[in-house]
């Protein structure tokens, strides 16, 4: 008893009792796209738990089991449910997956659900900055999105943690602990502190990988009139327009658009037409001037940026 008992953890957990002290659990992470879902099953993931065979950071979403799902294919999710039971317990997250959960419900394992609420500004924004989405109709899909998932917990009255992202950021040792105990899991020193580490606000690689305009490519070539390279976006084979800076002043833009056969042998591009080239007659660079370039709207350069011309 005591005062304490009105803390707002941001932890509430809706459904029966004994479904959490079962043996055999599959957590499923329900959340809205940038809304949350990938800490949560990172924060397991590092505490040990199995995410699924082709789950990788920093987004964990276990894609083998998601395509089957988002393509209809019973047969082999049920093939793939029955290797992941295996494991005592597991977890699958997908932020599409608020499209398909009745179908989860009815195919996992005691599923238990971890449902991460995010204040949706936030989400849209983040969505803004990183997919170049109208900030206001993306506020209106996360409100849609959102719906879905309430609908869910109001129709199936399901085993689950409603969860707080903004609280668990404040309040990571109690978020941690509540999913050391769900799981049963004896997790290590080194797992608690990795999980701990773990919750941050704005991870670099998390947005690194979540960008729209992520991009790869080079500064292949610096000359006193020519810079050459390539560059394309890292989730698609549009034509990027690239930008040069010299001594962090943009000086010009151009396609790149030129045939790079290394591109194409090596399946980087499909066409292999991902070249830059930088004419720079009427301007050329000079002694110690630093040559760098990045594509349209990118906040990262290329490798190779950063060059320091030397006559």
């Amino acid at each position: 008893m005591g005062i304490e008992q009105l803390n707002n953890n941001g932890i509430q957990y809706i459904g029966k009792p004994e479904a959490i002290s079962k043996k055999e659990k599959t957590l499923i992470v329900v959340g809205v796209a940038r809304g949350g879902t990938s800490l949560v099953a990172g924060t397991l993931d590092k505490l040990g738990i199995f995410t699924g065979e082709m789950s990788r950071e920093p987004v964990f979403e276990d894609v083998k089991l998601a395509t089957k799902f988002e393509n209809r294919d019973f047969k082999s999710v049920k093939k793939i449910i029955e290797e992941y039971n295996l494991h005592d317990t597991w977890l699958f997250k997908r932020p599409s997956s608020i499209n398909y959960l009745n179908e989860i419900d009815t195919l996992v394992r005691n599923p238990i659900y971890l449902i991460i609420f995010k204040d949706i500004f936030s989400v849209s924004n983040r969505n803004s900055i990183s997919m170049k989405m109208d900030v206001v109709g993306g506020l209106r899909r996360a409100y849609s999105d959102y719906e879905k998932i309430l609908n869910f917990i109001e129709t199936s009255s399901p085993n689950a943690f409603l969860l707080s992202y903004e609280k668990i950021m404040s309040n990571k040792d109690f978020f941690i602990d509540t999913m050391i105990e769900l799981t049963g899991n004896e997790a290590s020193d080194n797992q608690k502190s990795d999980a701990h580490t773990f919750i941050e606000p704005n991870p670099k690689n998390y947005l690194n990988a979540s960008r729209i305009t992520r991009s790869i490519g080079k500064v292949g070539s610096v000359k006193k009139n020519r810079v050459i390279g390539w560059a394309k976006y890292a989730y698609s084979d549009k034509e990027a327009t690239v930008e040069l800076y010299v001594n962090n002043i943009l000086v010009t833009s151009e396609k790149a658009k030129d045939f790079r056969k290394h591109t194409l042998d090596q399946k980087i591009h499909k066409t292999g037409y991902c070249g830059y080239v930088f004419i720079l007659d009427k301007k050329p660079l000079k002694n110690n001037d630093i040559v760098s370039v990045k594509v349209e709207d990118e906040v990262v350069f290329l490798n190779g940026s950063n060059y320091k011309y030397k006559e």
